[in-house]
């Protein structure tokens, strides 16, 4: 890749913005169902509101993602009629997809901002829009691709030549608004009051305390004032996640401090670790990538730990990654072929990360989900194996009772049936299934009725109490 002229540049640059932007709206229809439960609750949020759906938020989550990005988008498309539990879920994941799509413009424009040729700054536009991990959340209604966003939106206003206290107040407040998403990235400000302390041309460290009263501004109006306003007290929901953060969590696998770093190339990739490591000479390549291990290191005494957690890293990665590109790329015959190499190979790398994540969603349940909501007489109650993946209320309607069947690996008889007492129907993870679980089911009056496998996503069997329902 020579030098772009300004025109070819901005051109290559909207071709990519715009061909990532299709394709993750693309999945976020072809694939309908749920990750995790977190994704879940941003679209129940928004359908409170939109739609008037029957749901109770976690108290431990602020609903400036929800409410403020979503239901807007969410409450037109019902207006329009697109208002079916797949379209809702849709539309509640184009926000995401735009601030995804957004971090590969602003990955630009830091390396701009750094120095970079345009060469350089459209691999780090690259880099940053082949991401698995970010790619593939950024066609879900997860949240951490915005905070993401609002963080590299922030790193910029810091690095760019014009940077001033204005500027540093505005990241701070950007930085506030990216807690507000999600709790954990609010850390980011550690390592962004670094930068801004050591890159203050005055050497007065008035940069770096405007950024400290711009992030305190942006929590007491994205937190305080909106937690007064959605919860009832300020920072509510703030409080109420540290105490969570206090108490004992069975639900999570809790991890090592080190578990990140283990886990490096299956979050950065392994192209974007290979030219992290040309690149780490290059002084231009040191603050973005300075913050991106910050930010991880700071997120890993906590023992509860996921991959897309990491998200928050990935943009300034890219863009350390491309200065790693830019070496190689003037290093001979052989540079340029490790370089275009490393460029060819992200994109199937990023594929194969996507498509395997967003394959695992529980398309499945959400089938077993529909076929429940259309039964004949309905379904009053229905015990589930973590409800969340069959869309609750989204799916089965406000109406329907549903029982949550507590399980820690494979699932206990006697617990399964006192939780299925007096229900219509249950539903369970095929591999979770044994003979003495079937056994114990049939003589609770629990029938087999349909079973659901679509693609790689974990198979559901359902079960009905009354004969006439069975087919």
């Amino acid at each position: 890749m020579d030098d772009a002229a300004p025109e070819r540049s901005r051109a290559l640059l909207a071709a990519l913005l715009a061909t990532t932007a299709a394709l993750k709206v693309a999945l976020a229809w072809a694939y309908p169902g749920f990750l995790s439960g977190d994704d879940l609750e941003i679209v129940l949020t928004a359908a409170r509101s939109a739609v008037h759906l029957d749901y109770s938020p976690w108290p431990i989550r602020s609903l400036f993602h929800p409410l403020v990005l979503v239901l807007p988008v969410m409450k037109t498309g019902a207006a329009a009629g697109l208002a079916s539990p797949r379209w809702l879920t849709l539309l509640a994941a184009l926000p995401t997809a735009a601030f995804s799509t957004l971090s590969v413009w602003l990955a630009y424009r830091v390396a701009r901002a750094l120095g970079a040729a345009e060469a350089t700054a459209l691999a780090a536009a690259f880099l940053c829009a082949t991401a698995g991990i970010p790619f593939a959340h950024g066609a879900t209604p997860y949240p951490r691709p915005i905070s993401a966003a609002l963080l590299l939106a922030a790193f910029f206003l810091l690095v760019r030549e014009t940077s001033g206290r204005r500027d540093a107040a505005a990241a701070g407040v950007l930085t506030a608004a990216a807690l507000a998403v999600r709790w954990s990235e609010g850390l980011a400000v550690v390592p962004l009051f670094v930068v801004a302390l050591a890159t203050d041309s005055s050497r007065t460290g008035r940069r770096a305390v405007a950024l400290l009263v711009g992030f305190a501004a942006g929590l007491l109006v994205f937190v305080g004032a909106f937690d007064d306003l959605t919860w009832g007290a300020p920072f509510s929901s703030l409080k109420a996640f540290v105490e969570f953060l206090g108490q004992p969590h069975e639900a999570f696998t809790p991890r090592p401090p080190w578990w990140y770093a283990g886990m490096l190339l299956q979050w950065a990739g392994p192209v974007v670790v290979v030219l992290c490591a040309a690149g780490v000479s290059d002084r231009r390549a040191r603050w973005p990538l300075f913050v991106a291990v910050a930010i991880v290191a700071l997120l890993s005494p906590t023992p509860i730990k996921s991959l897309r957690y990491t998200i928050a890293a990935s943009g300034f990665l890219a863009v350390a990654a491309a200065f790693g590109w830019e070496r190689l790329r003037r290093g001979g015959r052989l540079g340029r072929a490790v370089a275009a190499a490393c460029l060819v190979a992200a994109v199937p790398l990023g594929a194969e990360r996507t498509l395997h994540l967003l394959r695992t969603k529980t398309q499945s349940a959400v089938e077993a989900a529909q076929f429940l909501a259309t039964r004949r007489p309905a379904i009053r109650t229905v015990a589930l194996e973590q409800p969340w993946a069959y869309g609750e209320a989204l799916y089965l309607g406000s109406r329907v009772r549903i029982v949550d069947i507590t399980s820690s690996g494979r699932l206990e008889p006697e617990a399964v049936i006192r939780a299925a007492e007096g229900c219509d129907a249950l539903g369970a993870y095929r591999a979770d299934v044994g003979e003495e679980l079937e056994r114990a089911l049939v003589r609770s009056g629990l029938r087999r009725s349909a079973q659901f496998q679509e693609g790689i996503s974990p198979g559901v069997v359902i079960y009905e109490r009354s004969e006439e329902r069975t087919r």
